[in-house]
């Protein structure tokens, strides 16, 4: 009995296989034609139109695919022939381009899996870019009743929901959540981004194309896409330092008021204070220039109200042959100790053009700029272990300064007379080698490079032979880092007396010479 049962399924199996091998074939590959939106958010929807989809639900598969990474599969929800919705996977989120280890909006390109594979993978202007998960909004909060910004006014009667800056109307307009102040959850107001974004796009060198409008097709710097970490206009300055130093300028230093016309600080602009001159074809200029500059001028007079404004070094050891003891009192801003305030070290921020451009601004007036707080020689010891890779750090980690904390550790001692490694050098005379150095342009060379014809042999380690090139300099003093206590001078209270000859190697005990930075 059983086989004749095996023997009736046989030629009935047979006669399947055959029929769906043909099916197969014979399907057509989907095709896309159009992807909305182009820019989406981890959560939400995508919906992909074109032909040859398989009608219903979780028929079709979704390929979602960056290049150089692996590729992440998802299940379409309903579909029709021509159209089909798929949410977007958190699982993309491990594939993200990284930016300074940070996750950006990133471009996927799709290919859909029906009854058989779609050809090919979409192309650059088809594929949709993906940023983080938006915020959750609380439904309450955002309804007509509700009250999103908790200023006591509710929302039906309240133009500006989450007090964001940016009208109910225009985040409607452009996408964002009038429910929330950071629609895409990167820490950095929807209408700060929005007014930079505005900013960026304006040519302010062409008339009539002064005003452009807000370009929200583009990912930079935008409310619908995470990007705190990024720097548009060059300034050195992160789309979220500059909001920083917003918010400073009109909470502490009242620089500013809170509005986005203008921004106090954009990063759309390098010149965030410029005067507008119709009578030069609408261009604009830079209207600060250093000599009026307030913020030098507050912090000169705090240090002398103070006692700061003077400072006593008494050491009298050098690095090189012995060039006199480095004692007595030097002005503050002496920073190569010869007597005198050069007029570089009276602005030593300017790059020589003599305007106060964003990153050359002291917002929070402790004499230090936004640019050596945020990024520069007070952002923490890894911008001297990347300018000076031949040197070892020193083994206690010092904090650094921030640009938008006139007092970062709370001493009550103002950042630029503080003293990050206790070596009773201040911060301000830690700022610059080449300026501590007393050189030249010509001398300090580029990307931490120096001038060949400066260099001179000299014997390092006493065997009676030139082993390294060094370069020729007046004295220990030029070698300057707020971080660590053993520079300039060895002989300082926080440098160590013993030098553990099989412990980590630290300047200037690891007989590294490099002398002169591009600061």
């Amino acid at each position: 009995m059983l086989t004749a049962l095996v023997a009736l399924a046989a030629p009935a199996t047979a006669g399947a296989a055959p029929h769906a091998t043909t099916a197969k074939h014979t399907a057509k590959a989907p095709v896309v034609t159009s992807i909305a939106p182009k820019h989406v958010a981890v959560g939400q929807t995508l919906t992909v139109r074109g032909r040859h989809f398989r009608v219903g639900r979780l028929k079709n598969t979704v390929v979602f695919k960056r290049k150089g990474a692996r590729a992440v599969f998802a299940k379409a929800d309903v579909s029709t022939k021509k159209v089909l919705r798929v949410k977007v996977p958190a699982t993309l989120q491990k594939f993200f381009v990284l930016e300074a280890g940070n996750p950006v909006p990133t471009r996927f390109r799709l290919r859909i899996l029906a009854a058989r594979f779609g050809k090919r993978f979409t192309g650059r202007k088809l594929s949709p870019i993906v940023s983080g998960p938006m915020p959750t909004v609380d439904q309450v909060a955002q309804s007509a009743d509700g009250d999103c910004d908790k200023d006591g006014i509710k929302n039906r009667d309240d133009a500006d929901d989450d007090n964001d800056l940016l009208s109910d109307a225009t985040e409607l307009a452009i996408g964002t959540v009038p429910c929330s102040a950071d629609s895409d959850g990167d820490g950095v107001e929807d209408g700060f981004e929005f007014q930079s974004a505005k900013d960026l796009n304006d040519d302010e060198y062409q008339n009539p194309n002064q005003n452009l409008p807000y370009p929200g097709k583009r990912p930079y710097p935008n409310p619908l896409y995470a990007d705190a970490s990024r720097d548009f206009d060059g300034d050195s300055l992160t789309l979220a330092d500059e909001q920083a130093l917003w918010r400073y300028s009109y909470t502490t230093s009242h620089t500013a008021t809170r509005t986005l016309a203008p921004l106090s600080y954009s990063d759309g602009m390098q010149f965030s204070l410029f005067s507008y001159e119709d009578g030069d074809h609408g261009r604009r200029h830079p209207a600060q220039p250093f000599s009026t500059y307030p913020m030098q001028a507050r912090f000169l007079a705090w240090a002398a109200g103070n006692g700061y404004a003077q400072v006593r070094l008494s050491t009298s050891t050098t690095f090189d042959a012995p060039v006199g003891a480095v004692n007595g009192l030097y002005d503050l801003r002496d920073v190569d100790l010869d007597g005198s305030v050069s007029a570089s070290e009276i602005n030593p921020a300017d790059d020589g053009d003599g305007w106060v451009n964003d990153s050359e601004r002291d917002e929070d007036a402790d004499g230090l700029s936004n640019y050596v707080e945020f990024r520069g020689p007070l952002s923490g010891a890894r911008y001297w272990a990347s300018c000076y890779s031949l040197e070892g750090a020193f083994p206690n980690e010092y904090a650094g300064t921030r640009g938008d904390d006139a007092d970062s550790d709370g001493d009550g001692i103002l950042d630029g007379a503080d003293d990050q490694d206790h070596d009773d050098i201040p911060n301000l005379m830690e700022v610059s080698r080449t300026e501590a150095s007393h050189v030249s342009d010509r001398e300090a060379g580029v990307d931490c490079r120096v001038d060949p014809a400066l260099l001179v042999p000299k014997d390092l380690d006493g065997d009676g032979q030139p082993d390294q090139q060094v370069l020729r300099h007046p004295g220990q003093f030029g070698r300057i880092n707020p971080f660590n206590p053993c520079l300039p001078f060895r002989d300082s209270r926080t440098c160590p007396r013993f030098v553990e000859i099989d412990g980590t190697p630290y300047a200037p005990f690891d007989l590294s010479v490099n002398w002169v930075s591009l600061q």
